[in-house]
């Protein structure tokens, strides 16, 4: 195995359990402790791990800066991406949110007739030379840390459209407590682009789970679909779609 694709399974494997010793690290890739060290220390200066004196601690990855981000559960927000986009119809008129895994959904829409609304710039550079798809960027307050435009200026631009689907992310998921997030104005933002959508569809991976972000976005039963890569462990309000590798199965948790 290579470096490279080492530190990215570390990484994961970081994301899913939030910290892990050096010795464990070593048997579960079978490599001396020397190697992981190195490899924490070299992600340590990336900034998308802590260091301890064992092993590693996962950072917060809401908060954490764009690039760092990019690189936690890559391949998995990619098969996320897949099942969301194969599920978009030609024609339709989206509402899509910012953040990494919504920069993968934008990638992988089908070279079919779409109009896209939203408030991230990196999504918009991504779709912009799209002739097939008409885009709207909604301005607002420049969030130069998560690259979008927020707040009530950028909520209101959301609010004079109207759109078949709203498909967003999440910083965290908590059964009782909803879909939040870790700013206002991205939250402000995703609650206008719940209230104008006939449907909303969330997209998130399972490490969002059962955590909770101090913004309010809406409740569970806001959204249509779930599309997330491992069975969730509560109940929802309707059937999730859990994205395995190479596949997208709906099943009910209850």
């Amino acid at each position: 195995m290579f470096t490279h694709q080492r530190q990215q399974l570390l990484l994961d494997h970081l994301a899913e359990q939030g910290s892990a010793s050096v010795a464990a690290l070593a048997a579960r890739f079978g490599v001396s402790d020397d190697t992981i060290r190195r490899d924490l220390r070299a992600l340590a200066g990336q900034g998308v791990l802590q260091q301890t004196h064992g092993g590693a601690i996962a950072l917060d990855v809401p908060r954490m800066d764009r690039q760092p981000r990019a690189r936690i559960l890559g391949a998995v927000k990619q098969r996320l991406a897949l099942a969301v986009a194969a599920a978009v119809r030609p024609g339709q008129t989206l509402m899509l949110d910012a953040g990494m895994t919504l920069l993968a959904v934008a990638r992988a829409l089908p070279e079919v007739p779409l109009t896209v609304i939203t408030h991230s710039l990196d999504l918009a550079n991504a779709l912009c030379d799209r002739p097939r798809i008409r885009l709207v960027l909604a301005g607002g307050e420049w969030d130069a840390r998560q690259r979008l435009f927020g707040g009530a200026s950028a909520a209101r631009a959301v609010a004079e459209h109207r759109a078949d689907l709203a498909i967003l992310g999440a910083c965290a998921v908590h059964p009782e407590l909803g879909v939040t997030a870790s700013g206002a104005a991205d939250a402000e933002v995703k609650r206008a682009m719940l209230a104008c959508a006939a449907q909303a569809w969330l997209v998130a991976d399972h490490t969002k789970f059962g955590a909770h972000q101090p913004c309010f976005v809406g409740p569970l039963d806001a959204f249509h679909r779930l599309f997330t890569d491992r069975p969730v462990s509560f109940a929802t309000p309707r059937p999730a779609v859990t994205v395995a590798a190479g596949s997208a199965k709906e099943q009910h948790h209850d």
